[in-house]
């Protein structure tokens, strides 16, 4: 990545957006990366290094990293993350020959590791964000070298190399440009030491790396920066009108004689009640269940059986879907008949029959008009 293409990107992230670059508080992100790997600072077994003071082996290569991570973003500007990087290849590939001495050294190193970082982010625009990570890593490092000499009266050679497990220090600045809401991009420098180590019965080899990078990132559960659509010039002002409706129900259909459980066959009527309701959907509506009983027996019983029934019915209603807090429920017990005096004296089922009337539930259903759109 030369520096004219460099600078172009950084002045690109620079342009001041729209949108904040942090995601929200409390949200998953994941993304991926990739960039120039640069290995330097390599040192080798102390008796490799014997081979190499005859020549200068070049100790720095760089080849392809990627890189994928997710995170968890705690506030504006503290985020954890988690990731996986494959930092590529060293490779070393030299030979040397002066004044009667021949030397030459193969060997190539290949690394990764998972990191652990904290992540802390400043905020230079609206869109853009410079940030710093700072954390461990548990890195392998697989190599193989060979190394050789000869004066013409003495032969030296040394080999090694395998794999090396352990713990490396990560640290990283970088730039994280907000495109929309959900995506972000990076630009990302990320310093690891060290990887491998001397010994020539493990790596043989220890080296740092630098990587260079740019990743995209994707935010989860992001709200708002939507679009917003041009406000549409004022309508009418329509005066909010009440609207009362009210919806009565036999008792007798919908309960034993003397019961306030609801019988089997009361769920048709109830869901016809439910439609009429939901089909009136008057704004902020409130339904009021009132239950009624008949005259027969005495008021304190009477009372609590009304009671009863209109939770019965409510109960019903929430769980067909009307919200809990818009559903109320209370009884009249035998204060509100309808058939006043026209029920004189007969037997008692004839009298139960006459009275069927004021057994019954109302629903009343109170709002204001929502105006035609």
């Amino acid at each position: 990545m030369n520096k004219s293409m460099l600078a172009v990107l950084i002045g690109g992230l620079m342009a001041t957006g729209a949108l904040q670059a942090a995601p929200q508080d409390n949200t998953w992100y994941a993304g991926g990366k990739a960039g120039w790997s640069n290995f330097y600072g390599v040192d080798y077994d102390d008796q490799v290094k014997e081979v190499l003071d005859t020549f200068d082996p070049g100790q720095d290569h760089s080849d392809l990293g990627l890189g994928a991570f997710v995170g968890y973003q705690v506030n504006r500007n503290v985020a954890v993350e988690l990731g996986y990087d494959w930092l590529g290849k060293y490779q070393v590939d030299q030979r040397f020959s002066s004044n009667g001495v021949e030397a030459g050294l193969d060997g190539e190193a290949k690394a990764q590791m998972i990191q652990a970082t904290m992540k802390i982010g400043f905020p230079a625009t609206e869109a853009l964000d410079i940030y710093g990570r700072l954390g461990g890593a548990y890195a392998w490092t697989d190599s193989s070298i060979s190394a050789w000499a000869n004066d013409g009266t003495s032969n030296l050679t040394e080999s090694g190399g395998g794999k090396y497990h352990g713990a490396a220090f990560v640290g990283a600045l970088g730039l994280e440009y907000a495109i929309d809401k959900d995506w972000s991009a990076r630009l990302e420098y990320q310093y690891t030491t060290p990887l491998g180590k001397t010994s020539l019965d493990e790596s043989g080899i220890e080296l740092d790396n630098g990587l260079l990078a740019v990743g995209m990132v994707y935010h989860f559960n992001q709200i708002g920066d939507e679009p917003v659509a041009p406000t549409p010039p004022p309508a009418a002002v329509v005066a909010p009108v009440l609207v009362e409706k009210q919806f009565s129900l036999n008792s007798d259909v919908l309960f034993e004689f003397n019961k306030a459980t609801l019988r089997p066959e009361a769920s048709q009527a109830l869901d016809s009640l439910f439609a009429q309701i939901v089909a009136a959907n008057p704004k902020d509506g409130v339904a009021t269940v009132i239950g009624h009983t008949d005259r027969l027996g005495s008021d304190a019983y009477n009372q609590p059986l009304s009671e009863q029934r209109a939770r019965s019915v409510a109960d019903y209603l929430v769980a067909k879907g009307l919200f809990a807090d818009k559903v109320r429920a209370e009884g009249r017990g035998e204060s509100s008949p309808v058939t006043g005096g026209s029920c004189g004296e007969q037997s008692r089922q004839a009298l139960i029959a006459c009275l069927a009337p004021d057994r019954r539930v109302e629903v009343r259903l109170e709002g204001v008009s929502q105006p035609a759109q």
